[in-house]
């Protein structure tokens, strides 16, 4: 795509002095690959978002949500809560967890058509809680039954929690996954200098 751009920009040079009726279509070419380049960018992002371990699990998320609010253009309104100091989580809880939460954003915004969607995290003693709510369409084949439901069972089930996807009683769905921990060692993370 970079290349695309240069040969655009030199065509360009070329057609100021021998073509001026091309220059429009060099402009094209060069504004498509760039806004191709961005779109890349984006995606690459989402497939392989900060480290977790880097940044925590908070400001990750809170990116995450971020990201969704700008991409959205007011279409989806995310928001998000957390209850409970996360930075003692282990790496792998939350990976986890920030994956279910892409997942369950993406579903949620692009699926089942939400205008409006909440997240809460909640870390008690023994057991972190999950909820997200939407006000999509609940009954979206796609979302019950998608390969994103069930990448994030997967996920869930691997740390030994349980998840659940719903109907919610005011119309949309209700995401719940509890993870508990028992067990996990729950030390701060050593940070990368």
């Amino acid at each position: 795509l970079a290349a695309i751009r240069a040969l655009a920009s030199s065509a360009r040079q070329t057609a100021v002095q021998d073509c001026p009726s091309l220059l429009g279509e060099c402009d094209g070419i060069a504004r498509t690959a760039t806004g191709m380049m961005e779109t890349l960018r984006g995606a690459l992002f989402r497939l392989r978002p900060p480290d977790v371990e880097e940044l925590g699990l908070v400001a990750s998320l809170e990116g995450l949500v971020a990201g969704w609010n700008g991409r959205s253009r007011g279409q989806t309104r995310f928001s998000i809560r957390f209850d409970g100091a996360f930075a003692t989580l282990p790496a792998t809880i939350s990976a986890s967890l920030y994956r279910i939460v892409q997942e369950a954003l993406t579903n949620a915004a692009k699926h089942a058509g939400a205008t409006r969607v909440s997240l809460e995290l909640i870390m008690r003693a023994d057991e972190i809680a999950l909820a997200i709510d939407d006000d999509g369409r609940s009954n979206d084949p796609v979302a019950k039954s998608g390969m994103g439901l069930l990448g994030m069972r997967e996920r869930v089930a691997a740390l030994r929690g349980q998840l659940s996807f719903e109907a919610a009683p005011n119309g949309g769905s209700a995401l719940r996954v509890v993870i508990p921990l028992a067990g996990v060692d729950r030390q701060p993370l050593e940070r990368a200098a």
